[in-house]
C-alpha cells in the first residue's frame, strides 16, 4: 500500500494530533506568545518539542508504518472510505 504526498501528510497529521494535540499548542504559540515564551509554560514546550522531533520521524517512516500508525487512532479506516491518498 503507498500513500499519496497529501494522504501521508493527513494521516501524519492525524497521528500527531490524537498523540499531543498539536493544534491546541499551536493555537496558544501564535496567540500568546508571551505565555508561549514564558516559565509556566515550559513543559507544553518540552511537549511540543517531543511532537516536532515526531514529525520528523513520521516524515522519514516508510509508507506501511504511517498506515498502522493512522490504523492504531481508527484514521486508516476513514483514509480508504474516502478515498484519502491511498494507493494499492
Amino acid at each position: 500500500m503507498r500513500l499519496t504526498l497529501s494522504g501521508r501528510k493527513r494521516a501524519i497529521t492525524a497521528i500527531l494530533e490524537a498523540r499531543f494535540s498539536v493544534g491546541a499548542f499551536e493555537e496558544i504559540r501564535r496567540g500568546n506568545a508571551a505565555y508561549w515564551a514564558s516559565a509556566r509554560n515550559d513543559m507544553a514546550r518540552g511537549i511540543y518539542g517531543e511532537a516536532m522531533r515526531e514529525k520528523q520521524r513520521q516524515a522519514n517512516a516508510p509508507d506501511a508504518q504511517i498506515v498502522a500508525e493512522a490504523a492504531a487512532i481508527g484514521f486508516a479506516t476513514k483514509m480508504r472510505s474516502l478515498s484519502f491518498g491511498v494507493r494499492d
